[in-house]
């Protein structure tokens, strides 16, 4: 039962997150409770230090011994999880996007700020 909830939030977090353009799933391969999400804006460490901020722990970035996985992150869900926290999690991750969208998009003049 304990292994079959860990499957199913798992699976449901990687779902949720590849919902969003700037998330993907590394490897086309079977998984459990962990796997690799790429980052398609190459910004790991800030999007993980912004989840941090969020009160996430969301994962470990890789490129510290995988220095061609730089663009992604190892993702653990337990059967400990809600899905309140799992969707507090993906709702920071994907509104991380978004802010460094607006940001990049205000550095480079294709918005004003308010």
């Amino acid at each position: 039962e304990t292994a079959n909830l860990c499957l199913q939030k798992s699976r449901y977090l990687a779902e949720q997150l590849c919902q969003s353009e700037r998330f993907s799933l590394a490897f086309d391969r079977p998984t459990f409770k962990e796997f690799v999400i790429r980052d398609a804006d190459d910004d790991v460490d800030a999007l993980l230090r912004t989840a941090l901020d969020a009160g996430y722990l969301a994962g470990l970035p890789l490129s510290r011994w995988y220095p061609e996985l730089s663009d992604c992150f190892l993702v653990a869900v337990t059967e400990k999880r809600t899905k309140v926290e799992i969707d507090g999690l993906v709702d920071s991750l994907v509104s991380s996007s978004i802010g460094s969208r607006v940001t990049l998009a205000r550095k480079i003049g294709l918005t004003k700020r308010s």
